[in-house]
């Protein structure tokens, strides 16, 4: 008997499962594509900056403009783009904003004043506020309930890989060429991506098939597994219902609490990305080298904690149980940092931990944030809770950056450890608001 989505099978499918699963593939492949693009332009910038610095004679503070200017309107415009995919549908939403984004980037590579720059970085910010609302309403409505897990952490997955791509295979450009060069070939990049994922834009579903349109009860379904174990059967009966949209939907008390989880989140992960390496050489005075490693490790922990995550969250549907450990986990190997003797082996091995913790928790939180979403407003929620990320990310630096002028680098692995405890506290009070049915 062929697996289908909740009973029905969305057009083109031939009830065959073998071709059902090829489908969900290749629709997972294709948006991949688009989401290692959208981290991996994010981090162009940056290691260009002291070429910047000589070319356009301005300030690290004036650089550091245009990635404050690209990060937050990107996050921000998420909210709006959300409203958009929900009503006009993903497809077309995220073929347009690769296309400002692989632009944007090519024309930097060409620009001969600073302000255009900026400009240029504005409309790339644009661009890039797309992936998350239609990658995500894309996703819920291709991918059958039971494989929802590995699909999200698997596209999680591909962003951070772009993101660790970009600063090595920029920085060899620029210095093999120009960094000019370096930009346009990236951009022209992101084209290759959008002509391949338009050559398979049938892949994109606009369409809701009753993964979403019965998504009601099914979210309810997994919510209530999720809250099995915390008491979240007495859910506040203000949480989401079918009925709500827009702005009553996002202001409802379970979407607000994520969007306090995304912040939070942010700003734990933020802290530690940032300042990880000043951290550990003034706490412990271990070399520059060894502290890059321990950052270095840190980062391929979350991408190994997504992965693992992923496979466990379809097979382990209590969802908050999976999300505590992991925060658990970052709380204590990140404070761990601070009080541990100063072995190099052991600073590592703490810092990829931590890691593995910021990256287990992502497809749990995708699937409880799904749970608790009514039919078809999935695009405005992800767009909305999204933005919070890009408020945590943004504040941790001024935040963690006092606390090392104030030579307290231990305050950086206290402040995050603490962090993910709040956020982990609002993920269980998220739940607990989750209607339960």
């Amino acid at each position: 008997m062929a697996h289908t989505l909740n009973g029905t099978l969305p057009p083109g499918y031939d009830g065959n499962d073998v071709a059902v699963t090829a489908r969900e593939r290749w629709t997972l492949g294709v948006i991949s594509i688009g989401h290692f693009f959208s981290h991996y332009f994010a981090l162009v910038l940056p290691p260009l900056f002291p070429f910047l610095k000589a070319e356009f004679g301005v300030s690290y503070l004036e650089l550091g403009l245009a990635m404050t200017a690209y990060g937050l309107l990107g996050g921000v415009m998420q909210s709006p783009v959300g409203f958009l995919v929900d009503r006009v549908g993903p497809r077309n939403v995220l073929l347009v904003g690769l296309g400002l984004n692989a632009c944007a980037v090519i024309l930097m590579g060409l620009v001969n004043a600073y302000w255009v720059l900026l400009a240029l970085a504005v409309l790339a910010g644009m661009g890039n506020s797309v992936f998350h609302p239609a990658d995500y309403a894309i996703i819920n409505n291709s991918i059958r309930e039971k494989k929802l897990g590995r699909a999200f952490s698997l596209h999680t997955f591909s962003g951070f890989l772009g993101g660790a791509c970009a600063p090595v295979s920029i920085l060899v450009l620029a210095q093999w060429t120009s960094w000019r060069t370096a930009l346009i070939v990236a951009g022209i990049g992101g084209l290759f991506a959008l002509a391949a994922m338009t050559w398979r834009r049938d892949l994109l579903n606009d369409a809701h098939p009753s993964n979403a349109s019965t998504g009601a009860s099914a979210g309810a379904s997994a919510a209530a597994s999720s809250g099995a174990s915390s008491g979240a059967d007495n859910a506040a009966p203000d949480g989401p219902s079918p009925q709500q949209s827009g702005i009553r939907l996002l202001l409802s008390p379970a979407v607000l609490l994520f969007l306090l989880f995304f912040i939070l989140y942010g700003m734990s992960s933020g802290g530690l990305i940032a300042f990880t390496v000043t951290g550990l050489v003034g706490l412990h005075g271990i070399s520059l080298e060894q502290a890059n490693t321990a950052l270095s490790a840190h980062l391929f922990g979350v991408v190994a904690g997504i992965l693992f995550a992923g496979i466990i969250t379809d097979r382990f549907p209590r969802h908050l149980i999976t999300a505590t450990a992991a925060l658990l986990l970052v709380a204590i190997a990140t404070a761990l940092a601070v009080v541990v003797p100063g072995s190099s082996f052991v600073l590592i091995t703490l810092m990829a931990l931590s890691g593995v913790g910021l990256g287990a928790v992502l497809p749990a939180r995708d699937l409880m944030l799904r749970a608790l979403t009514p039919p078809g407003q999935f695009g405005k929620v992800i767009g909305f809770v999204f933005v919070g990320y890009s408020i945590g990310v943004s504040i941790a630096p001024i935040l963690f950056g006092w606390f090392l002028d104030k030579n307290q680098p231990a305050y950086v692995f206290y402040g995050a450890a603490v962090f993910a405890l709040l956020a982990l506290m609002a993920t269980i009070a998220a739940q607990r608001m989750t209607p339960q049915q």
